[in-house]
């Protein structure tokens, strides 16, 4: 018989509320068995609507009284590290939101304490985990639009003010430690480096295009936030080496777009991920192929030979990501050293911005 998995949640925010726990009832072998929040009323509250056995106030408190085997770290940015570190210490398998850590150093402390205490960790965004960018990776590694020449990935909206019901005063976006880049930016990144590989080199340019900014729904509606202490709009080039660039517009004011996430050109055609970033994946993949040998060259709809059809992804198979690599002793396929590596550029950006120059990457995965 197939064991279930003990899963506690932290941070009932309304990415938990929306999209991690009802999609959890998806996955067979895993029990939700307890909530945790620092406010004890949302945590409480999320218990008795989703019907969950326990709910605590702190990360202490739920390792000290819950028995579980899977934490799933949906708390605010800037708490994923103490959260996710005192998990993997306490022997705790993890799934964390992004990002997972604010440096680099952060991040390999998490690597290193997994590795250490033998439990599996998966890291956000789900980019390389979602079908379409798995099929698309594979075309690209099988040659079918040849050599790789530019990358161009499109992640940004109107803020989390402008556009979301939220309960949750939404004004920390706004504050060091969070941000549009490190909430929008990056998910381009992370789809660009997961397609084609690790980038070697950074620039970009970032401006404050909106210093003050009003709250359009939920709770908090009307309220004005102060939103002058970090850039709000990125252009974001990375470099490959060998003749591939790339680019990555980001940020928290673009209201509308009509841009698709994700554009891969070849010296044989284009790949292109159809729609807006959205939780789950794009709108389906398309395909312009120049191929003398086959006489065809024009915009096609690709399907795999290799891969089962497509079926609806959901952003909870993290979850389902963690058991297999627990259950078959492997690596998640959200590997955290994908996620360094974007926290990498992520740090390194400011200081590209503020020289104007392109600036070298340390990490690769």
């Amino acid at each position: 018989m197939k064991k279930t998995w003990k899963v506690a949640l932290i941070g009932c925010g309304s990415i938990a509320g929306m999209i991690y726990i009802p999609q959890m009832k998806n996955i067979p072998n895993a029990e939700l068995v307890a909530v945790c929040d620092i406010i004890p009323e949302r945590a409480q509250e999320y218990a008795e609507h989703f019907k969950v056995p326990a709910w605590y106030s702190s990360i202490d408190e739920l390792l000290e009284k819950c028995d579980f085997d899977i934490l799933m770290d949906t708390a605010s940015i800037p708490a994923h590290h103490e959260i996710n570190m005192k998990a993997i210490k306490a022997g705790k398998h993890l799934y964390s939101q992004k990002p997972v850590g604010q440096t680099v150093e952060q991040v390999t402390e998490q690597i290193e304490a997994a590795e250490a205490a033998g439990v599996k960790f998966a890291a956000s965004p789900i980019h390389p985990l979602r079908p379409d960018i798995m099929f698309v990776r594979d075309m690209i590694e099988d040659g079918t639009i040849g050599k790789i020449t530019m990358v161009r990935a499109h992640t940004a909206h109107g803020g989390p003010e402008h556009f979301q019901y939220r309960t949750a005063d939404p004004s920390w976006f706004f504050e060091p430690g969070a941000g549009a880049l490190y909430d929008m930016g990056v998910h381009g990144l992370t789809m660009a480096v997961a397609t084609v590989g690790p980038a070697k080199e950074v620039a970009c340019t970032a401006v404050i295009s909106q210093p003050e900014r009003t709250v359009r729904t939920g709770t908090f509606d009307g309220k004005k936030i102060k939103a002058d202490m970090l850039p709000d709009n990125y252009i974001i080039t990375l470099n490959w080496g060998d003749g591939c660039i790339g680019v990555v517009d980001a940020g928290f004011s673009e209201i509308a777009s009509t841009t698709n996430m994700l554009e891969i050109y070849g010296t044989k055609g284009t790949l292109t991920i159809m729609g807006q970033v959205k939780i789950g994946e794009g709108d389906g993949v398309r395909m312009f192929l120049d191929s003398p040998e086959l006489k065809v060259r024009g915009w096609l709809d690709p399907m795999s030979q290799d891969r089962p059809p497509r079926k609806e992804f959901e952003q909870c198979e993290a979850l389902t990501d963690v058991i297999n690599a627990i259950e078959n002793d492997t690596m998640p396929i959200l590997d955290p050293k994908i996620a360094r590596h974007v926290v990498d550029i992520m740090c390194t950006i400011p200081k590209a911005a503020e020289e104007k120059r392109t600036l070298p990457l340390s990490t690769t995965f």
